[in-house]
């Protein structure tokens, strides 16, 4: 249901093996689905993206479910300022 409800401009899912987030252009809105430790499953990425999510990394390390928020937070501001 909460991916439905989304209607940010720019609608971002981590995963691992995804674009950079620096392939997206800067958003008017933005919203982030991070998954729990051990990562979301294929389907619910596949899922996510069938709701206008685009998939999107951080780099090359996995993070913590804890901190991935603050980094994406903090990896949106260095490319896009504040939005």
């Amino acid at each position: 249901d909460w991916l439905k409800q989304r209607d940010e401009t720019l609608k971002l899912v981590l995963h691992p093996v995804a674009e950079p987030m620096i392939s997206h252009a800067r958003p008017e809105h933005l919203a982030f689905l991070i998954g729990p430790e051990g990562g979301l499953s294929e389907a619910e990425v596949e899922q996510a993206k069938s709701t206008g999510f685009h998939a999107a990394r951080l780099g090359p390390r996995v993070l913590r479910t804890e901190t991935a928020p603050v980094v994406a937070l903090a990896v949106a501001q260095q490319l896009w300022g504040d939005f």
